[in-house]
């Protein structure tokens, strides 16, 4: 089993005054604490919404998009809360401002994994390279 965590950022504020320089991150705390079955085939994203303090600290985190996981959910937010920037800035100032955040877990099967199923005897048989048309038609 292979287990891919992205992590995407982007600035909450799209239209920024004159003078605002938004909160630039420092350190993304990467998405941890979640078990993944064996087998597991799923994508799941959380998008939380951050509140970054004058001193680029995270104030506050909530779910902004729900992965419709509550494990997901939490992790996100108890990784978030780690997250380091440098603040925001208005007119050379340091003030706060909000940072959105996406944590997306994603889980699939390897042609290795399908094979060390097959093994063990609770697997169909993975494709070969042959046999397999990469989702084409």
């Amino acid at each position: 089993m292979r287990k891919l965590i992205m992590i995407s950022a982007l600035a909450a504020a799209a239209v920024a005054e004159e003078g605002f320089v938004p909160a630039q991150p420092i350190h993304i705390e990467p998405l941890a604490g979640i078990d993944v079955a064996p087998g597991a085939v799923f994508a799941d994203t959380v998008i939380l919404k951050l509140t970054v303090d004058e001193e680029g600290r995270v104030e506050d985190a909530e779910v902004w998009s729900s992965s419709g996981d509550e494990a997901i959910d939490a992790a996100g937010l108890a990784s978030a809360r780690k997250c380091l920037f440098k603040p925001a800035t208005q007119d050379g100032e340091p003030v706060v401002s909000y940072y959105q955040i996406y944590y997306r877990l994603s889980a699939y099967r390897t042609r290795e994994y399908a094979g060390a199923e097959e093994k063990a005897g609770t697997a169909e048989k993975a494709p070969t390279p042959e046999e397999d048309d990469g989702g084409r038609d």
